[in-house]
């Protein structure tokens, strides 16, 4: 299963990413945009099958097996060239999972991208970012009325990061179960369809 995450500038991605493997896979920064250049990470046992858009994957034993994570440049990032890389690996995507901030999550250009995941009706989940945990009871319930249907949606809250930039286990444990359920539940539909197709 390919999960592409995507979202705003400075939403947190690439931080998500390193969390999710636990190891610093993908450049942080302060600079906009930061992800030039997506990064792709899988379970070794997938290493050899996840080649996509040129990309080397990064071999991550802490991602569940049959799982493999992009980590796309901005949608909103000032480079056009990153723009239109991002919507080819959306295009690619088993799962778009987009991250964006308690401060951000209303913004137009994400809400196109939401509305575009809707409408293809690809598999999507919401992380929202940094949400100051007074705010989480009044921010979810409006972010979950914009959304306008069940979505998948995580809240990370502000959070101390460790001195790799990476956000507590405990914090991104809801993402990664979520990951291995869904690749779990694709390896059965794609088993059923080849058993019916015999």
């Amino acid at each position: 299963m390919l999960a592409v995450i995507g979202g705003p500038t400075g939403a947190g991605k690439s931080t998500l990413v390193n969390s999710l493997v636990r190891a610093p896979v993908s450049v942080t920064g302060i600079l906009r945009p930061t992800t030039r250049t997506p990064t792709l990470v899988c379970h070794p046992r997938s290493w050899a099958r996840v080649h996509r858009h040129g990309l080397i994957p990064i071999s991550a034993p802490a991602l569940p097996a049959n799982v493999a994570l992009i980590d796309a440049p901005d949608i909103n990032s000032v480079d056009q060239a990153n723009r239109d890389l991002a919507n080819e690996l959306f295009d690619d995507a088993d799962l778009w999972l987009f991250v964006t901030t308690a401060a951000r999550y209303a913004d137009a250009e994400a809400w196109r991208h939401l509305r575009a995941a809707q409408q293809r009706k690809v598999d999507l989940a919401v992380v929202l970012d940094r949400v100051p945990p007074q705010a989480i009871e009044e921010i979810v319930p409006h972010l979950s009325e914009l959304l306008g249907e069940p979505v998948p949606l995580f809240v990370v809250p502000d959070s101390q990061l460790d001195r790799q930039g990476m956000l507590p286990e405990r914090v991104v444990t809801p993402v990664w179960e979520y990951l291995q359920k869904c690749a779990a539940s694709k390896i059965a539909d794609m088993s059923s369809q080849t058993e019916g197709g015999d």
